[in-house]
Formats: structure tokens, sequence, C-alpha cells
């Protein structure tokens, strides 16, 4: 009995170590170079990223799942054996890591929900400044087109246009006593 329990806890013990080196870092397979690229190129690979980290947090998800249900069955397991106080003593220990755990989970997933509102409003003032370069883009070339309009006219009559009437350049009288 005493070896089961021990083989169990090895197992949830390795799941525990591999989920936390496989949470530390990105493994040397699936890292990406990072090359300067055009826009079209950064969204897609902005794209992969958001789906990596997506398909990793589900990951992590499932592994806690499995590490609270292994726990569970460790628990059942040991009421019949509840007077043994090292059996108490591991399921005390695995309980107090999984919760820190379930801790680590969910401020990861915190910062992955403000890292997507943060990327949704990026996007959002990046869709206004495109609208407002294309409106101000779209005025320049019509008053472009009205000035091209507004040559010929002014050729054909034979007149120069008016020139704007000179302002009078006033200046203010000085009201200090020197």
């Amino acid at each position: 009995m005493m070896l089961r329990n021990s083989t169990v806890i090895l197992v949830v013990f390795a799941a525990a170590t591999s989920w936390g080196q496989a949470s530390a870092g990105v493994p040397a397979h699936r890292r990406q170079p990072v090359i300067a690229t055009s826009n079209a190129d950064g969204a897609a690979a902005a794209a992969r990223a958001r789906v990596a980290a997506n398909q990793q947090m589900e990951e992590m998800g499932a592994t806690l799942a499995k590490m609270h249900s292994l726990l569970k069955q460790m628990r059942a397991k040991t009421t019949s054996s509840a007077k043994d106080p090292i059996a108490k003593a591991n399921l005390d220990m695995w309980a107090l890591m999984l919760e820190q755990l379930d801790k680590q989970y969910e401020q990861l997933s915190l910062a992955a929900r403000a890292r997507q509102d943060l990327e949704a409003r990026r996007a959002a003032l990046y869709k206004q400044a495109d609208q407002k370069a294309s409106e101000a883009a779209k005025g320049a070339r019509e008053a472009q087109k009205a000035a091209v309009a507004e040559a010929p006219q002014a050729a054909q009559s034979g007149s120069q246009p008016a020139a704007p009437a000179p302002q009078a350049a006033q200046t203010p009288a000085s009201s200090s006593p020197n």
C-alpha cells in the first residue's frame, strides 16, 4: 500500500515538475525567430503567438485538472489509513502545492485577458487612425481637384485671380510712461 502511494506521489510530482518547466519558458523546438517583417507578417506572427499562448493555457488547465483528480483519488485511497501521519502530511503538501499552482494559473489567465483587451484597444486605435488618415487624404485629393478645376477657368477668363487685400500693419501705441 505504501509503495503504491509513493508511486502515485512520484507521478504527480513528475507531472508538476514537467508542467512547471514547460510553463517557465517555451522549449527550443517551439521557439520562433524574431525577424523584422512587414505589418502583414507581423500581424500573422502575432496571431500565431496568441494561438500558441491560448493552447499552452489550455494545456496547463488540463494538467491542473488531472492533478486535482489525482489528489482526490489519493485522498479517497488514504481515508482507510487516515491514522498514518506521513500519508496525511503528503496529502496536505500536495493540496498546498496545487493551491499555489491554481493561484499562478489564475494570475496567468488574468494577464492573458488583460493582454487580449490591450490588443483589442490597440487595434481599434490603429483602425481609427487609418480612418482619419484616409479621410484626410480624401479631403486633400478633393482640394487638389478643385484647385486644378479652378486653374483652367481662371486662364480662360484671362484675368488673374484677385490678390488678397494687404492688411494694414498697425502697431499698438505704447502706453509706457518712458
